[in-house]
């Protein structure tokens, strides 16, 4: 797993691509923006897994959007869809993100709104295959996300999320969730992959 998901990030980091969202991350402002390195990581698991459903918190001005939608789009996923959750109005949602990246038919689903709303309103899909919680890296947030979403995975799936040494958040969500058993592989790192 890791060695495809090195290679695609390799591929990415040295693409025009990249050169071209950095160029316009820059010129937008990088703060608050992923930085390369955990683009391309995003860009590396997203080809590998190929995931029909995404679902991102915190999708900002759309730095880690756009990795994803190109992985799919490398891929050839068209039927994938990428929700893009953002709850400030004062930003371009999606702004990064190139044109043609940016469509419905390229799969982009921008959504407004607190991310704890929004499945009251039944507006983000039930089964997910890829959950990249980015929203604020406080406790509170990263847990509640966390414990949502997970369920919401299908066999498989990935929960990413950038930043973890920040809190104490990931470790206690993995302690609750799943227990580590020392006699077998800890369930996060399993993954068969077709």
């Amino acid at each position: 797993m890791w060695d495809a998901v090195g290679r695609f990030a390799r591929e990415i980091r040295q693409s025009d691509f990249t050169a071209e969202l950095m160029r316009r991350r820059d010129a937008y402002g990088a703060e608050g923006a992923m930085g390369a390195l955990d683009c391309a990581t995003l860009y590396g698991l997203t080809r590998w897994l190929r995931p029909e459903v995404i679902v991102e918190s915190g999708g900002f001005i759309g730095m880690s959007s756009a990795f994803i939608l190109k992985a799919l789009a490398d891929e050839k996923l068209v039927a994938a869809k990428l929700y893009s959750i953002e709850l400030s109005e004062d930003c371009e949602q999606g702004a990064l993100i190139p044109d043609e990246l940016r469509s419905a038919s390229a799969g982009f689903v921008p959504v407004r709104g607190r991310i704890e709303d929004l499945p009251k309103r039944e507006q983000l899909p039930r089964s997910i295959d890829m959950f990249l919680h980015d929203s604020s890296h406080s406790y509170r947030p990263l847990l509640w996300e966390s414990r949502h979403f997970w369920p919401r995975l299908l066999d498989g799936g990935l929960l990413v999320s950038p930043d973890v040494q920040t809190n104490a958040r990931f470790p206690e969500f993995i302690d609750k969730t799943h227990p580590l058993d020392t006699t077998t592989a800890h369930p996060a790192t399993e993954r068969t992959h077709n």
